[in-house]
């Protein structure tokens, strides 16, 4: 039995935010930015009666969600919400937020707390896996690996699927 898999790793397949690592309990990256690029392989159903027309699927339907779900994170402030030192207070217009003796006010519009305790690239990569292979199980892909590079040749990768 043979698998085939879709690679895609398009130039637009990126998103530029903010972030900072926490080390341990008392090293923390300052806050910077990334120019992330996203790569997405999908593998497709092992069943050759969904390949009857000599291919699995039009890239556009794959290329224009994962464009859409990064466009998400485009020019915005990426956040651990999980981090027990992280404390935030939402006024009305923004978000308040206090990491051990740093203090930020962000407009609530350019950033995003995210369900993790870091904002790493292995965690970045695993939600977007996650999210993707839950939208693209429905047309029968069998596994998505997403990769996630902050810089040329420094990133991480994650499979969700079988």
């Amino acid at each position: 039995m043979s698998t085939t898999t879709l690679h895609l790793a398009k130039q637009n397949f990126k998103f530029s935010a903010a972030h900072f690592l926490i080390f341990d309990e008392t090293h923390a990256e300052k806050l910077h930015g990334h120019n992330y690029q996203v790569k997405v392989d999908i593998n497709a159903p092992a069943d050759e009666s969904q390949h009857s027309d000599g291919y699995f699927m039009d890239f556009n339907v794959f290329k224009k969600f994962i464009k859409a779900r990064l466009d998400v994170w485009d020019e915005i402030v990426l956040l651990p919400q999980n981090h027990p030192d992280m404390k935030f207070k939402k006024t009305d217009k923004s978000l308040e937020v206090t990491f051990r003796d740093r203090f930020y006010v962000f407009p609530l519009n350019e950033v995003i707390l995210l369900p993790v305790t870091n904002t790493s690239v292995e965690n970045l990569s695993k939600i977007l896996a996650e999210e993707f292979f839950a939208e693209f199980k429905k047309y029968g892909v069998q596994k998505v690996v997403v990769s996630v590079e902050e810089t040329q040749g420094q990133g991480a990768s994650t499979a969700v699927g079988k």
